[in-house]
């Protein structure tokens, strides 16, 4: 999250119409920083959830949020506070409206969950020779479970915001329990039993039927009678503007360590001016975004031991290494050199490095000048 480096009062409102299931009146959104959906909270509703994707809903959300009525206050209005956007990105915002769920439907979800919970375990287990075999491991089926839960509860929510973390160790005890008791010889599966089962064939079913029971009893104390359900769902595309680019500009003054300690410290030092690529988009990595590859040239020659060096190609020093930038226009540099000299003044140009450290000021030259900002 970058949204504690902006005021409150700089981040801008993008209004939802659900009526017309669109953004922003259809323009493009604001990119590279942070935005506030606003939209219509009819009076039945009490949670909006909002799933934004990057191109399409088969990726990963790109960002969760969602707003609650808190306390059953009159409200009209939902707000929704996203990280900022990428420049000339296509997204898809989903917008997922909750109302309060009728006792009916709090029964059929206890009915269907119970139901589907009791099948996964009773198709799990088959008799062989003197036990109970489970065709999942106990934490398979546990896995198993936990997942029909949550397949169960998409369309539901806890009005508290409470999600469920899974059944309990205790659940998990008990399916090794089972796997752990010694039966007969036969070998059949629980659920075609015949009606003439012996005693150790009734025990086995007295052990699922409490597993059974446990974890229709965990389920049912996740439920509640203030749980909410899915009523209604918007689905909307939006493209964010394309912001113009820049190319960094150093102006600065480095130098260039050639040998010696710092009692006999050979150096020489020049004006320098280079461009700077950052690592990264400062906006979404606040760090690697101020890093930077940086590359130039120093604008005279140096002297080393009275030996004259120029650079290659342009007859000036050529710099490349490492740039971070500080105090929003300041960079520092650290990196080495490439220098030429023709040490014997035969035209046998010879060349060499050497460490290269300075401090630049920086300018953004705007690129694509015919761009401009919406605001």
């Amino acid at each position: 999250m970058l949204l504690n480096s902006y005021g409150q009062s700089n981040i801008r409102t993008i209004s939802f119409d659900i009526g017309k299931n669109e953004l922003f009146g259809g323009a493009e959104l604001p990119a590279e920083e942070p935005i506030k959906i606003v939209g219509l909270l009819p009076q039945e509703v009490y949670r909006v959830e909002l799933f934004l994707y990057e191109k399409s809903e088969s990726n990963k959300p790109y960002f969760t949020g969602f707003y609650q009525r808190p306390f059953d206050m009159n409200v009209d209005r939902f707000e929704i506070q996203l990280d900022p956007l990428r420049s000339g990105k296509q997204y898809v915002f989903s917008f997922k409206y909750y109302t309060k769920a009728t006792p009916v439907q709090l029964r059929a979800l206890q009915l269907s969950l119970n139901a589907n919970l009791e099948a996964a375990i009773r198709s799990n287990y088959m008799y062989r020779r003197n036990s109970i075999v489970g065709l999942q491991s106990p934490s398979q089926i546990r896995k198993t479970l936990n997942a029909l839960m949550t397949e169960g509860l998409q369309n539901f929510r806890h009005a508290t915001g409470r999600t469920f973390d899974g059944f309990s160790e205790l659940v998990l005890a008990k399916i090794r329990q089972i796997e752990s008791e010694s039966l007969s010889n036969a070998r059949f599966n629980i659920v075609k039993r015949s009606k003439e089962e012996s005693q150790r064939v009734a025990y086995a079913e007295k052990l699922i039927q409490e597993l059974v029971e446990l974890v229709q009893s965990e389920a049912t104390q996740f439920l509640s009678d203030n749980m909410l359900i899915l009523r209604e769902e918007r689905t909307t595309k939006a493209m964010t503007e394309q912001l113009p680019g820049s190319i960094p500009i150093n102006l600065g003054y480095g130098f260039v360590y050639w040998e010696g300690d710092f009692s006999n410290l050979v150096y020489d030092a020049a004006p320098y001016v280079g461009i700077s690529i950052p690592l990264a988009n400062k906006t979404f990595a606040r760090y690697l975004g101020n890093a930077s590859l940086s590359i130039g040239v120093l604008l005279r020659n140096l002297e080393f031991s009275q030996i004259k060096y120029s650079g290659p190609f342009i007859n000036l020093p050529i710099y490349a290494g490492l740039g971070y930038k500080t105090f929003r226009i300041a960079r520092f540099h650290i990196g080495g050199t490439l220098l030429s000299s023709d040490p014997n003044s035969d035209g046998q140009i010879q060349l060499d490095a050497a460490v290269f450290g300075g401090v630049s000021i920086e300018f953004n030259v705007w690129a694509g000048f015919d761009k401009k900002r919406k605001r």
